[in-house]
C-alpha cells in the first residue's frame, strides 16, 4: 500500500499539480509516455490510497485491544494524543516537508471521529461504510454532470463563427470555465508560475505550497477527502473484525475476493480510462469526476487485498514477505520521507528537475525510491525496533 502510492504522488511531485488528474496538461502525452500514464490509471488510480486507509482502520482496532493495565492513562486518552499527533505530523509533512497531497491530516482528523465506531459490529460498520460509498459516488457523479455542462457551454461560446460576436451568456460561460481551471490549478498561466516557483528556493515553495494546503485541508477534506477516509477506514475496521486481514480465513475465500475484485476493477478501471484519452483528455473524466470512480477503485483494492492474503495463506514469497513487512512497519517513516526525497529531487532548493522528466522517467525515480525503502527499513530495524517517526509518535504519545 505505501510503495504503491507513491505511483500517483509522483506525478505531482514532478510537475505541475494538474498533471495528477489530466497528463496532457501543459504539454502533449503519447506514445510510450501515454501508455505508461495508462497503465498506471488502471491498474493504481485510487486503489492503494483505499487500501492505506482501510489499514489505517484496522490499525484503530489493534490498538484498542491493547490491556488498559495502566489506570492513570486510560486507553482513550492515549488514542487521543496519537491521533492527535498524527494530525500534526500531517500539519509537518504538508507545510514544513511541503506535500501537498499528504493524506496523514485527513487521517488523524477522520480517526477522532471514528473513535465512536469502534465497538459497532463488522456488519454495522460494513454498512456505514457502503453508505459513505454512495454519497461519494453522488458526489462524482455530480461532478461529472457538473463539469461536462461547463465544458458544453465553453465549447459552443468559442465555436462561434469568425466575425460573430458572443452574447452575454457567452462570455459568462467562457469566464466560468476559465475559473473552473483555475480552480483545477490547470490554467496556462497558473502552471508557467507553478513551475517557475518549483524551480525557486525553499521559501518560495512553502509560500506557495501552503496556499494549497489551506483549501485541501479546509474545503476540500469537508467535501472529498473526510467522506473517501471514512469510508475505507470503515471498511478496514469492518475486515479485521471479519477476519479477513489476520489470515485467518481460508485460502478459497481470499481467491474468490482476489478474481471477483480484479475482474470488476479492471474493466471499469480500462473503460474509464480509454474513455479519457479518446474524449481528449476532457475534465469530466479526470479521475475523482468519473461516476464510477469509487466501484473501480474499491474493486482493484479488494482484488489487491485478496492476492496479498492468498499469497501469505499459500506461503509463497517468503523472502519479500519479510522485506515488505519491514518496510510496512516504518510506514509513516517511508511516508514522510517519500516528502524529503520527492521534493528535494524536484525542487529548486534540491536538484531542481521539476518539469524535466518525461512521464515514462519518472517511474526510473520510483523503482529506485522503492529499492532504497526496502534496504533501508531493513537494515534500521536489524538495529531498532521502530521507525525514527514510529518511536518519536510512539514515545510523544
Amino acid at each position: 500500500a505505501l510503495l504503491g502510492i507513491l505511483l500517483l504522488n509522483i506525478i505531482a511531485f514532478s510537475g505541475p499539480l494538474a498533471t495528477y488528474y489530466d497528463p496532457s496538461v501543459g504539454n502533449e502525452v503519447f506514445g510510450l509516455n501515454l501508455a505508461v500514464a495508462m497503465f498506471v490509471d488502471i491498474w493504481a488510480e485510487g486503489a492503494f490510497r483505499a487500501i492505506f486507509s482501510m489499514l489505517f482502520g484496522a490499525g484503530l482496532l489493534i490498538f484498542f485491544n491493547k490491556p488498559d493495565n495502566d489506570k492513570k492513562i486510560p486507553l482513550r486518552t492515549l488514542y487521543y494524543r496519537r491521533t492527535w499527533l498524527l494530525v500534526g505530523f500531517g500539519l509537518f509533512n504538508s507545510y514544513i516537508l511541503l506535500w501537498v497531497g499528504d493524506i496523514l491530516y485527513a487521517y488523524g482528523v477522520t480517526g477522532l471521529i471514528l473513535y465512536f465506531f469502534r465497538n459497532l459490529s463488522a456488519s454495522r460498520l460494513a454498512f456505514c461504510s457502503m453508505a459513505l460509498f454512495l454519497l461519494l459516488c453522488g458526489i462524482h457523479t455530480a461532478s461529472y454532470f457538473g463539469t461536462k455542462s461547463l465544458y458544453i457551454d465553453y465549447r459552443e461560446a468559442i465555436s462561434l463563427p469568425e466575425g460573430n460576436e458572443m452574447s452575454e451568456t457567452q462570455s459568462q460561460s467562457v469566464e466560468i470555465w476559465n475559473e473552473y481551471l483555475q480552480s483545477q490549478l490547470a490554467a496556462p498561466e497558473q502552471i508557467v508560475f507553478e513551475m517557475n516557483t518549483r524551480s525557486q528556493g525553499y521559501l518560495e515553495n512553502f509560500f506557495f505550497s501552503a496556499q494549497i494546503n489551506i483549501i485541501f485541508q479546509t474545503v476540500i477534506f469537508l467535501f472529498s477527502a473526510f467522506w473517501d477516509a471514512a469510508a475505507m477506514m470503515l471498511l478496514g475496521m469492518a475486515f479485521f473484525k471479519w477476519g479477513l486481514l489476520d489470515c485467518s480465513r481460508t485460502a478459497r475465500v481470499y481467491g474468490a475476493i482476489a478474481l471477483v475484485g480484479l475482474c470488476i476493477g479492471l474493466p471499469i478501471n480500462t473503460w474509464e480510462t480509454l474513455t479519457f484519452v479518446n474524449s481528449g483528455f476532457h475534465f469530466e473524466w479526470a479521475a475523482l469526476n468519473r461516476p464510477t470512480y469509487d466501484l473501480g477503485r474499491l474493486s482493484l483494492a479488494l482484488g489487491y487485498l485478496g492476492l496479498i492474503m492468498l499469497i501469505c495463506k499459500i506461503g509463497v514469497f517468503k523472502k519479500m514477505q519479510r522485506l515488505l513487512a519491514k518496510v510496512g512497519q516504518m510506514a509513516l517513516t517511508n511516508y514522510l520521507t517519500h516528502s524529503l526525497i520527492c521534493n528535494f529531487i524536484f525542487m529548486g532548493w534540491g536538484l531542481g528537475l521539476a518539469g524535466t522528466l518525461q512521464r515514462i522517467e519518472i517511474y526510473y525515480l520510483v523503482l529506485g525510491i522503492w529499492i532504497f525503502q526496502i534496504i533501508t527499513s531493513s537494515l534500521w530495524l536489524t538495529y531498532f525496533r521502530f521507525g525514527p517517526a514510529e518511536w518519536a509518535w510512539r514515545s510523544l504519545t
